[in-house]
């Protein structure tokens, strides 16, 4: 008797998109990613189960499903857009460009960045000189101090000592 879930059923693919993915994942261009992202629904489309894909491209099953459903749920989209081929609103070009941005990782999640690299070189450079040259009677600077000459000069709105020390960590130190 079988165990576990029935295999799960092949995905829907046109033949038209199955063969601009074999295209893209044949090129030596194509990176690794996206090439075994191609694989995996070309396989899934296939009808190959979910732990054979997972054992055959060495990677999670939650990755053979979680890309599964991307495609499914973009599915109608994608159809949707292949046809505006018929109509020549859209090249083949831009197909493929459209089903290369399917394939690509989402956004990841969190507060964007607030600091830019400009600020955070100022900020390096501010390190670099001596606190005297900003009144603060000081031999070193602590985190704490130029983070608050660092708003006070107007480099950025806000700044916690604890990012400066993450800004001055990254940088390597200087020879002597």
């Amino acid at each position: 008797m079988g165990r576990g879930q029935a295999p799960a059923a092949p995905i829907p693919m046109t033949l038209l998109q199955k063969e601009i993915l074999q295209d893209i994942g044949r090129r030596h261009t194509t990176s690794q990613q996206l090439a075994k992202r191609i694989k995996l629904l070309l396989m899934a489309n296939q009808g190959q189960s979910n732990s054979h894909i997972k054992r055959e491209l060495d990677i999670s099953l939650n990755t053979v499903k979680s890309w599964r459903r991307r495609w499914e749920a973009d599915y109608d989209n994608l159809v949707s857009y292949e046809s505006y081929l018929e109509n020549q609103e859209v090249s083949p070009l831009d197909l493929r460009k459209r089903l290369i941005s399917t394939l690509k990782d989402s956004p990841r999640s969190g507060a964007p960045k607030t600091i830019t690299l400009a600020q955070e070189k100022q900020i390096i450079a501010l390190a670099c000189e001596p606190p005297a040259d900003y009144q603060v009677e000081m031999a070193d600077w602590t985190h704490e101090m130029l983070a608050k000459v660092a708003i006070a000069k107007g480099i950025v709105a806000s700044i916690s000592s604890r990012q400066v020390g993450r800004i001055l960590k990254k940088q390597p130190s200087s020879a002597s």
